[in-house]
């Protein structure tokens, strides 16, 4: 019984302190990019820098939102599965999402999912970036 009460407690205390008073408050910015296969294109996640952020990829035609990089405070991470859209990386200190290598199947709709932890409350942005590839 403590182990299953304490797993509650440290399981709710991190989402108080993310919690978002007014869902009004959430921000949707979209945004085309075109890229050529075989190059480089940076995705922007905002101008500053989220407290936690996701990026998310949808194919076209498709529903499926898979998840390819995301940093819950302790440094990014990308998602193994990512290697059929070129080489993927975020750049130190940022939010950005840079595929070098582009590849074909990069085209699609990408979603970074931003929280800020502000002074006033947490503030969320929904970034939709189009990314359209063609070739060379």
């Amino acid at each position: 019984m403590i182990i299953y009460c304490c797993l509650l407690l440290s399981l709710a205390l991190p989402l108080q302190a993310l919690e978002i008073l007014d869902p009004e408050e959430v921000e949707y910015i979209r945004i085309n990019a075109t890229a050529t296969v075989g190059y480089s294109v940076t995705l922007d996640c905002g101008s500053t820098m989220p407290t936690i952020f996701i990026w998310g990829f949808t194919k076209p035609g498709t529903d499926n939102n898979v998840a390819v990089a995301y940093n819950y405070g302790q440094g990014p991470k990308l998602q193994a599965q990512t290697s059929s859209l070129g080489h993927l990386l975020v750049p130190v200190n940022t939010s950005a999402l840079v595929i070098e290598e582009l590849q074909r199947d990069a085209e699609g709709m990408y979603t970074c999912q931003a929280l800020y932890d502000t002074d006033e409350g947490t503030r969320i942005t929904f970034y939709f970036t189009r990314l359209d590839v063609h070739d060379d």
